[in-house]
């Protein structure tokens, strides 16, 4: 048996940077907060082969003193907390020490740095925790980090480094991150020598959007600014047009720092619910302002997460916040111009030889373009528009493959691939990414003035108001109407039920016996009564008046799997898809005819609705076509 016995400093501070260093990643993530927390306002980022082999972090921060130059690179030295009572009120991203420490212990370090009060700088080279070399250096005030080789004396580690495509994916989504949470920075991020996004850092989060996820979603973002107590929220929220299959589009920052909870994540998730298609999530980028004394941050390695002292609230509060942004808003969206032709229409096309109006190779760049935008260099810019350029809004209309960066105080609009055709200044920019207030269309004013034009496919009614047309789908509309009804009863407990004239036989298993048991509470309150006959054997008797009367008890069996998902504690908890299949069941179907006066009661009804604008499924009741983009299409307008 071996004897115990303490490992030496080395091999402790081998060990120890493995719980900070995990990868490439994880060393930009430390090297940036160290520089936003030294108060940069430009931080360039560099990395070749995923960063494996080098990985450059430049600020223009304070700098370093060059006494203390080596004590930073000691493990636990910060400047950021001196005792542990200041854990309660920790502002800054990094506070723990450990960063640079870690860093040269796994790796070979470069560091030069100044600060403002010294005439010149200090450079200092670590390799493997070793100092090699310290001394003065001409340097620019900030600090500059060059990390080269990780993990080269721990060949164990190396090899568990993925592929430096990989590794560099992580980092691009890392620099994502923190130029939405910290729009007021610019930051520039370079793979192998290619430029991959620069932002102006001019302290506007939807251009920081445009930057990151481009023109369609910064266009599509609706501004948040929610306050209660001495909580904060801000950002931005996507409207539901804007839903993706996973969450990685929800951007949450608590205080500035990037973090995944699960309380804020299922309560923002909860007020889109309804107005997004089920397995679909939210895009949203938030900013939480909360007092440092309300939140533990050091309660994961990696600094990720965060525990509340009160959860329910802070569930409520975001909740609440999400719900409030959307009350106002008028979120019908425009009809997509870029789906398919019917099969008639193609065949001829393909008859006649004629292209579509996007070719497959211009849709192939544009998809390249979201994942590797172009960016012209600095002697590619012509700084003279042209005469007839008004704004870039009008300019990125024209052409849908082209991309748009802001460098400094110019806008570059370039096309894929080629030198960069045009820059204007940053007020056109703004001119593209805010729409003008008396352009905004609030709930309150809309729909005043329609007028029914008819109904097409026995399904969608068309609606013509100012210079817009208007698609209803009157299933869509109807389910949203029900449901709607359905909750407001259930809230007031007025839900009435109606006797089954011949009760329904249930044959339920197991599973969902005791479903039912557990749920008959609730179900009692739905409208619903259900006897026991024999032992598998139940009889429906009653339904909810909304359903009317059922032709068999699938939907019913659909309701306890549902209920099976999850715990319903109250009625005002029932999970809404519960609900909105009940209003499936009871309403209008596509190809049912109906009559104008009809038509009019289901839109009057509608447009009266807290949230008119989907189903409670998440599908779209309305879309609409501008009478511009339909002179467009007709070619009555040339751009």
């Amino acid at each position: 048996m071996q004897k115990i016995q303490l490992l030496d400093q080395h091999t402790i501070n081998k060990i120890a940077a493995g719980e900070v260093v995990e990868s490439p990643k994880s060393v930009v993530k430390e090297l940036i907060e160290n520089a936003i927390d030294a108060g940069a306002s430009s931080i360039t980022v560099e990395i070749k082969e995923g960063g494996i082999s080098y990985i450059r972090v430049t600020d223009n921060g304070w700098g370093i003193a060059k006494d203390q130059v080596k004590t930073a690179f000691l493990r636990h030295a910060t400047n950021k907390i001196s005792a542990i009572e200041d854990l309660e009120e920790v502002t800054s991203l990094g506070f723990r020490g450990e960063a640079l420490a870690s860093i040269a212990a796994v790796a070979q370090v470069e560091m030069f740095t100044k600060t403002r009060q010294e005439e010149n700088g200090t450079s200092i080279e670590i390799n493997g925790g070793e100092i090699v070399q310290f001394q003065s250096a001409a340097c620019t005030e900030g600090t500059s980090i060059i990390v080269k080789n990780l993990f080269y004396n721990i060949p164990a580690r190396r090899k568990f480094l993925k592929k430096p495509a990989t590794e560099a994916s992580h980092i691009s989504e890392l620099l994502n991150q923190f130029a939405l949470g910290h729009p007021d920075i610019a930051f520039k991020y370079i793979n192998n020598h290619t430029t991959i996004l620069h932002t102006s850092g001019n302290h506007d989060r939807k251009a920081a959007v445009l930057y990151v996820y481009g023109k369609e979603t910064a266009t599509k973002m609706l501004e948040i600014n929610y306050q209660k107590g001495n909580y904060t929220i801000t950002g931005l929220l996507g409207k539901p047009e804007l839903s993706r299959a996973n969450r990685s589009y929800e951007n949450l920052f608590i205080n500035g720092r990037y973090i995944k909870n699960r309380i804020i994540s299922s309560a923002i998730e909860e007020a889109y619910k309804t107005r997004l298609l089920v397995g679909k999530f939210p895009v949203y980028v938030l900013e939480f302002q909360i007092s440092p004394t309300l939140v533990d941050v050091n309660v994961h390695p990696a600094k990720l997460e965060v525990r509340f002292q009160n959860e329910d609230e802070i569930y409520q509060l975001f909740y609440d916040a999400v719900c409030q942004s959307f009350e106002n808003e008028v979120l019908i969206p425009k009809a997509d111009w870029g789906s398919k032709g019917s099969k008639e229409v193609e065949k001829y096309r393909k008859e006649k030889n004629i292209p579509t109006e996007i070719a497959p190779i211009q849709q192939k760049m544009m998809q390249k373009q979201q994942e590797t935008p172009y960016y012209p260099s600095a002697n590619e810019l012509q700084i003279t528009p042209p005469s007839s350029f008004k704004s870039v809004d009008e300019l990125l209309k024209k052409e849908k493959n082209h991309t748009l960066e802001v460098r400094e105080d110019v806008a570059v609009y370039g096309n894929i691939g080629k030198k960069a055709d045009y820059v204007t200044t940053k007020d056109t920019l703004d001119a593209f990414l805010h729409t003008p207030k008396e352009e905004k269309r609030k709930r309150d004013t809309f729909f005043q003035n329609y007028n029914i034009i008819g109904q097409i496919f026995h399904t969608y009614w068309i609606v013509e108001q100012e210079k817009s047309i208007f698609m209803i789908d009157q299933h869509a509309a109807h389910e949203r109407i029900l449901y709607e009804e359905l909750m407001q009863r259930l809230k007031k407990e007025e839900v009435t039920a109606q006797m089954l004239l011949e009760p329904l036989l249930l044959h339920l298993t197991e599973r969902e016996k005791e479903i039912l048991q557990e749920n008959s509470e609730l179900l009692n309150r739905f409208g619903f009564s259900v006897k026991l006959l024999e032992q598998k054997t139940y009889a429906l008797c009653s339904v909810p008046f909304i359903i009317k009367s059922p032709a068999n008890t699938k939907f019913f069996l659909d309701l306890l799997d549902l209920l099976g998902e999850a715990e319903v504690e109250s009625i005002y908890d029932t999970k809404t898809l519960t609900i909105a299949t009940m209003a499936c069941k009871a309403a209008v179907k596509a190809n049912d005819r109906l009559s104008f006066q009809e038509a009019n009661a289901l839109i009057e009804k509608l447009l009266q609705l807290e949230n008119p604008f989907t189903c409670p499924h998440g599908r779209p009741t309305i879309i609409e076509m501008t009478q511009y983009e339909l002179e467009k299409r007709f070619k009555r307008i040339q751009n």
